[in-house]
């Protein structure tokens, strides 16, 4: 069974060791549930109080269950069924469009501002991830539109569709979900490109074609998801990529080439981190993505799942590392305080050239005031040539023998000197006898 924390206890040294580790993460996939949408003000479903309760309760002479108005297979065998999950639609899509990102959708756009974020994989239908500023996988976009999104440089995939538009069931057309109450279309309202056609039909002498009725482009229970093959090779390029390291584990001999899931110890310092955030893990195709996403580089991956309630049983064991229990935005802002702790080296590289060029600044006053004038570059040459000959003449004078071929340096220039060769950076603006390196 996954090792099981909870997020209250913020004197646990094992879950502050986690978020260390979650925070150092060099590649992040992300998978969320309508949990993470609550507190902007979107039901969620199974919960006490969701959007199932609310239909059971409002329309329980229509619908055994508020599950049954979002199963394919039984809401669209009546009239009266299909009237209902139409207003219901138009009445969650309203309340999608007031909604503003939430805490996790930031977190999520942090992780890709970051530059470690894989994917993201939401349940959701509410397009917060598009307010976000996330790039967003549109199938339904047409290619020459500002709306579409390559799968390959998407950073959010929804995996049951978007409240945003309207798709008709008879031709496939798709539509802008509209929220205003007058608006053209609707849903429930039939599809003006199939009436168009069947009046077109129709003014040749031609009898008219069925129009279609026009419904969210979601996916419903027990339906087939109609771009389930462009997801899975979505699913299949981000496995490749979470696996890409296992093949450098196996030649330096980090790990044995039959070595489990269950590892012991798991990976101080993973590459990859698999975060499951707000879902009970119920759906069936959720459940086989986490386990194709957790399994894809064992060597170098920890899967963690946080919730507001344990979901996570012996079913999970070798694919789940860990389970949080807690708020998911108390969680995300714990990873993000860890960032805000960890040395930033342009931040720290900054300041000490700051601090250089300071306490650099009267001497280079105090030198410009005494040379108003800067030597030309003949001059330059010159006293080059008369400081090489001079520094010659000493040496032999001396007998000093240096194998560098060159005059000794100061204790404190050689190491700079050493700094350099390293690959340190030179922050000096103007090279001067005391210049300053700074090896990152």
């Amino acid at each position: 069974m996954p090792e099981t924390y909870r997020l209250s206890d913020k004197k646990n040294p094992s879950l502050s060791g986690l978020i260390k580790r979650v925070a150092a993460a060099k590649r992040v996939a992300v998978v969320t549930g309508a949990g993470i949408s609550v507190n902007c003000g979107v039901p969620d479903f199974r919960s006490s109080g969701g959007v199932f309760q609310q239909i059971q309760a409002a329309h329980g002479d229509i619908v055994t269950t508020g599950r049954d108005l979002f199963d394919a297979s039984v809401v669209f065998r009546s009239a009266a069924a299909a009237e209902v999950f139409y207003q219901w639609m138009t009445h969650l899509r309203r309340t999608c469009a007031d909604a503003q990102p939430g805490v996790v959708h930031r977190f999520i756009r942090n992780l890709a501002d970051r530059g470690v974020l894989l994917r993201s994989y939401t349940q959701n239908i509410d397009g917060l991830e598009r307010k976000a500023g996330l790039a967003v996988w549109d199938p339904y976009a047409p290619k020459s539109s500002a709306a579409h999104v390559p799968w390959q440089t998407a950073q959010s995939v929804p995996l049951h569709g978007s409240m945003e538009r309207l798709t008709c069931q008879l031709c496939s057309s798709s539509l802008h979900f509209a929220t205003h109450p007058k608006a053209d279309v609707g849903a429930g309202d039939e599809c003006p490109d199939c009436r168009m056609r069947s009046d077109a039909r129709q003014a040749d002498g031609r009898r008219s074609l069925p129009t279609g009725t026009l419904r969210p482009a979601v996916v419903l229970y027990e339906e087939p998801h109609p771009h389930c093959e462009d997801i899975a090779k979505i699913i299949a390029h981000d496995t490749r990529a979470l696996g890409s390291r296992r093949a450098a584990l196996l030649d330096s001999g980090g790990i044995s080439s039959g070595s489990s899931r269950r590892r012991a110890p798991l990976p101080r310092d993973p590459h990859n981190v698999i975060m499951v955030f707000g879902t009970t893990l119920k759906v069936p195709g959720c459940r086989q993505l986490v386990r194709q996403l957790a399994t894809a580089s064992p060597a170098s991956t920890i899967t963690v799942v946080v919730n507001n309630e344990p979901v996570c049983g012996k079913s999970w064991d070798g694919v789940v590392d860990y389970q949080v229990v807690g708020d998911v935005d108390a969680w995300c802002m714990r990873i993000q305080r860890q960032w805000s702790l960890q040395p930033k080296i342009t931040r720290w590289a900054k300041t000490l050239k700051s601090a250089a060029d300071s306490s650099r600044l009267p001497a280079q006053k105090k030198k410009q005031q005494q040379q108003p004038q800067c030597p030309s570059s003949a001059e330059k040459e010159n006293s080059a040539a008369s400081d090489h000959k001079c520094t010659s003449r000493k040496r032999k004078r001396s007998g000093a023998d240096h194998d560098d071929g060159g005059a000794q340096l100061s204790p404190p220039v050689r190491r700079s000197v050493r700094i350099a060769e390293r690959g340190g950076l030179d922050f000096c603006s103007q090279p001067s006898q005391h210049a300053v390196y700074i090896c990152i």
